[in-house]
């Protein structure tokens, strides 16, 4: 077990080096071919490290085995920006690539002890897109008569060390901290104050920045056919982000702001009452209304500095099933909504974190090479969904006449390797 864990810890440090950030979340819905295949459902239904580790803790005394399960999911995204003012309209398309989303988590059962210890280390959630200045388009005509190139990268990094508990024969209880790092660039930096010349500078993040929070869970065997669960990830604090920036004669400055991910709360049922048939709902909580940056309301200071994005606090409802064909072969599917946190009017201040999904579908199976060793598969479709609004411009509000619509859909892809001691 030990070199199988130095083995996946280093699989992940290698692509964590080598991944940028993603578009589609902000919270990233599931960990790891297996648990995406479930459509994201785990809080009461264990069936892999990753998944038990992602949003119940206390689900890793359910585990039967010690195990280590890495994944690596590839995120495709199709993103478009048209705008219009009163006759005179464009489209733009966006090129933020395709990137990889590396997750890794390890579980290990003490001999003759009701202790489990655990470690999750996920990208959690983030945003990513490029979008080319564009003089057909008004939103993106050269600063400062629109905001001429946007291009974005967020990665939320979170490591995630958990002890669970069994306190009796059907119920479980664990908790941990969670240290979160992250690495933010955005341009045009909003977020700050304009320069003289009513232009804002890129802002580049000068390092990775820290903060902490903690998570704890519940795991309850109802009987042999029910299972439920519960658990609450805090906000992760961050230090204040700083950037890199320039004003309007080239001369450095410093940029300025506050981001935290939202407090998390999930409510799972699980069900195994029909032979070789696994049934999960998941029901979550994602309170970004009073995280710093995303809650925040999205209006300008006097300075043309903009306080935040005016996201709203959100429900999930993600639902999974797997099927055991034989003793090798395990097929899963899933389906997750998100409500929007972005409205309509606030389309224009989201043009670079234009994470608008509602619909999943997911798709994944895994196949054991021997009792020690599964290979793992899974796919997400996120639906294309669309926003749209006027254009803000500091000190003026909504300009009469004008609309910016933004156009999102995404693909995953994930795979990985699971290894039970």
């Amino acid at each position: 077990m030990k070199r199988y864990l130095l083995l996946g810890m280093g699989l992940f440090l290698a692509l964590g080096m080598s991944g940028k950030a993603y578009s589609q979340g902000a919270i990233i819905s599931a960990a790891g071919p297996v648990h995406r295949g479930m459509g994201g459902a785990s809080t009461a239904a264990p069936i892999s490290a990753l998944g038990a580790l992602y949003w119940n803790p206390a689900t890793i005394s359910g585990l039967e085995h010690s195990e280590l399960e890495v994944g690596v999911d590839l995120l495709f995204t199709d993103h478009n920006v048209s705008s219009s003012v009163g006759p005179f309209g464009g489209s733009t398309d966006a090129d933020p690539g395709t990137f990889p989303v590396p997750n890794f988590g390890w579980v290990h059962h003490l001999e003759d002890s009701p202790f489990t210890l655990g470690l999750g280390v996920n990208s959690v959630a983030g945003f990513k897109t490029s979008l080319p200045s564009d003089s057909t388009n008004p939103v993106l005509m050269p600063q400062p008569s629109g905001l001429g190139r946007i291009s974005s990268e967020a990665t939320f990094l979170q490591i995630a060390p958990v002890l669970s508990v069994i306190l009796t024969d059907r119920l479980s209880v664990a908790a941990g901290p969670v240290i979160t790092t992250a690495q933010v660039g955005l341009e045009p930096f909003v977020f700050d104050s304009a320069n003289s010349n009513n232009t804002y500078s890129a802002g580049r993040a000068t390092k990775y920045h820290w903060g902490g929070g903690f998570q704890a869970g519940m795991y309850y065997i109802l009987n042999d056919a029910w299972h439920v669960g519960a658990s609450y990830k805090s906000k992760a604090w961050m230090e204040t982000f700083e950037f890199m920036g320039v004003d309007e004669n080239g001369v450095a400055r410093t940029l300025t702001t506050e981001i935290d991910l939202p407090t998390t709360v999930s409510l799972g049922l699980g069900f195994t009452g029909f032979d070789k048939w696994l049934f999960a709902a998941d029901a979550r909580f994602i309170d970004y209304e009073n995280a710093d940056g995303f809650g925040d309301r999205a209006s300008y200071d006097a300075t043309g500095k903009l306080n935040g994005l005016d996201w709203s606090s959100v429900f999930a409802l993600a639902l999974g099933a797997q099927r055991s064909i034989n003793d090798r072969i395990y097929l899963r599917m899933g389906y997750t909504y998100n409500q929007n946190p972005i409205q309509n009017n606030e389309s224009f201040f989201n043009l670079a974190s234009p994470l608008i999904y509602e619909h999943m579908l997911s798709a994944g199976g895994s196949f054991k090479l021997n009792d020690k060793v599964s290979l793992n598969a899974g796919y997400s479709h996120y639906f294309e969904n669309a926003v749209t609004g006027p254009i803000i411009q500091p000190g003026t509000g909504a300009l009469a006449g004008s609309s910016v619509t933004n156009t999102m859909s995404a693909d995953f892809l994930s795979f990985g390797i699971l290894m039970r001691q």
